[in-house]
């Protein structure tokens, strides 16, 4: 091995953290709905502690994610459930995944829908229906093209999210205490709904969901993305930044949020960062609606792939079908079910079965880290 063998490229950091955040943003954390149920539904200063544990989490993953696709030569992306977790554990996890995946895309086009419907006036199917035809051409266009797209969008989303947030910090004439003081009243109204799985209630636990159900959607594109690393040593990296640099994204979203939390409850905001947006700076809320679109197309094109690619290969007749369905289902699906309870209901189920599959993760790379001691020795 060469010295330029261990070499860095922050280039390709910045592409693989890129391409993470913009994956992972969706309708859920670009319209803030996310972020508050998981985040700031806990209050002050609840919100920074489970960020934090999210953020531990999350770089766990991906970098371990990005060392097995570098290292490893699967013929299937989705081979990387069966090296995980056996052969059997490995088809269910591969199984369910798509399933999840699935109904996370409709929460995709519901949350498109909304946003353009709350500050467009247009109607709900409309934007849903646009964001469908968009995507679905990128998606036929192939793997490149999606990489591509995600890898740029992605910088310019979470950096457009920075921005936000800090203004709302630098303008802000309350503390965060006394903004979210309305908070307990409003999740016990249910006006602000709270993560929880089974009926548990904790942030702690909303942490570990939040970090599980970006884990458990996003395996085979994660080792993907670890094949473009050249080292491990780069893979890792990838992953600090990864984890560092969508956290201080969600960090930045549930600081705007909460900051004008008795506007966006009085307006009954579906989409609470617009709401937010428009409160602070109405004349450049348009903008925001639209980086907002961009952030939902990035996970769309995401997710439309990594369904189509797991029966199809790249560019071919029967993966253009499959994206034709998937998008016609997604767009019927999120034009009538309510953009809020899709989040609340689906998401925190994801991060329990994402816990689980984490919990596979560690006993893997136990394993690896035993055998490769038994070599060295």
């Amino acid at each position: 091995m060469t010295l330029n063998d261990n070499k860095v490229s922050i280039k390709s950091v910045l592409m693989v953290g890129g391409a993470y955040a913009s994956y992972t943003i969706g309708s859920g954390f670009a319209t803030g709905q996310e972020v508050l149920q998981f985040f700031g539904s806990w209050g002050h200063p609840f919100q920074y502690l489970t960020v934090i544990l999210s953020m531990i989490m999350t770089i766990y993953f991906t970098s371990s994610c990005y060392k097995t696709g570098q290292k490893m030569s699967f013929e299937k992306a989705s081979d990387c459930y069966t090296y995980y977790c056996g052969k059997y554990l490995g088809y269910f996890f591969d199984f369910f995944s798509l399933i999840l995946v699935f109904g996370i895309l409709i929460s995709m086009f519901a949350g498109c829908g909304s946003t353009i419907e709350q500050y467009f006036g247009i109607p709900k199917y409309v934007g849903a229906i646009a964001m469908g035809l968009v995507a679905a051409f990128v998606v036929m266009s192939g793997l490149r093209r999606v990489e591509q797209v995600l890898g740029f969008l992605g910088v310019v989303i979470i950096a457009y999210v920075i921005i936000i947030g800090l203004y709302a910090l630098a303008t802000s004439d309350t503390s965060m205490a006394a903004s979210t003081a309305n908070l307990p009243k409003y999740v016990e109204e249910g006006t602000v709904l709270q993560a929880g799985v089974f009926g548990i209630h904790n942030w702690v636990l909303s942490a570990l969901t939040y970090g599980g159900v970006c884990l458990i959607v996003s395996v085979p594109f994660l080792v993907s993305l670890g094949k473009g690393t050249k080292n491990q040593k780069e893979a890792l990296a990838g992953g600090l930044f990864s984890g560092i640099f969508f956290h201080v994204g969600v960090l930045l979203v549930a600081s705007a949020v909460l900051l004008n939390l008795d506007a966006i409850i009085e307006k009954g905001a579906q989409v609470p960062l617009l709401a937010s947006m428009q409160e602070m700076i109405p004349s450049l809320a348009w903008t925001f609606a639209i980086i907002l679109v961009a952030g939902i197309f990035t996970t769309v094109i995401g997710y439309l792939w990594l369904i189509s690619g797991r029966f199809a290969e790249d560019k071919s007749t029967k993966q253009r079908i499959i994206v034709a369905v998937l998008v016609v289902a997604g767009v019927f699906g999120g034009s009538i079910i309510p953009f809020n309870l899709i989040i609340n209901i689906l998401y925190p189920f994801a991060g329990f079965v994402g816990i689980i599959f984490m919990i596979f993760i560690i006993i893997r790379d136990v394993r690896n880290l035993s055998e490769k001691k038994k070599i060295e020795g």
